[in-house]
């Protein structure tokens, strides 16, 4: 390898590294936003956490498994992964769009638990 390939491989690694911290903040700072209508709905804030790592596990498999550079057969698998996970991705969106107008308890600490006393 020239000097000039190295000097490539490390930009192109300080600028992941960098994206990488980024998000990571970002997912943070996500974190402590109200993104669901209710309390008791999660999907939207799992959602959101779940595509920042999708960015970020791309990133990574991108470039530090040098993704990049593959066969197609190799790419038309990975889409057909991805296609899979988008899949998964909305599968908490599903459930709670069954429960849309329900009174749902999701974290069990409701008004409908009764006492027993012996």
């Amino acid at each position: 390898m020239s000097d000039h390939d190295i000097k490539h491989h490390i930009v192109v690694y300080r600028n992941v590294f960098i994206a990488l911290l980024f998000f990571t903040v970002l997912t943070v700072l996500v974190s402590y936003l109200e993104v669901d209508p209710t309390k008791d709905f999660i999907s939207g804030a799992v959602f959101i956490g779940l595509v920042i790592a999708s960015v970020k596990g791309y990133l990574v498999a991108a470039n530090f498994m040098h993704l990049n550079n593959e066969k197609k057969m190799i790419n038309w698998t990975l889409i057909l992964t991805i296609v899979f996970f988008i899949v998964l991705l909305f599968m908490p969106l599903l459930f709670d769009i069954n429960n849309v107008g329900k009174d749902v308890d999701y974290w069990g600490n409701g008004e409908e638990q009764t006492e027993v006393h012996h």
